[in-house]
């Protein structure tokens, strides 16, 4: 798994100023192009997120996923 930001998907790094326009990538594998998944993702504060996400080389990338910043 790893963070990415804007339309170019550019990597981000361990830390980053980018709160805003951020993509999760999970890497997979044994899934095909074009195949649909189901992804639960739990936060800090213990919420479940469903969300569904297209494979595409060998990766599921959710877009514009909202990232809160903590206090």
């Amino acid at each position: 798994m790893y963070f990415s930001y804007g339309g170019d998907m550019i990597g981000l790094q361990e830390s980053s100023r980018h709160s805003n326009d951020i993509n999760l990538h999970i890497k997979t594998q044994g899934y095909s192009d074009g195949e649909e998944v189901e992804i639960e993702l739990e936060t800090s504060a213990n919420e479940i997120i469903v969300t569904r996400a297209i494979i595409q080389n060998n990766q599921a990338i959710i877009k514009n996923i909202k990232i809160r910043e903590e206090r």
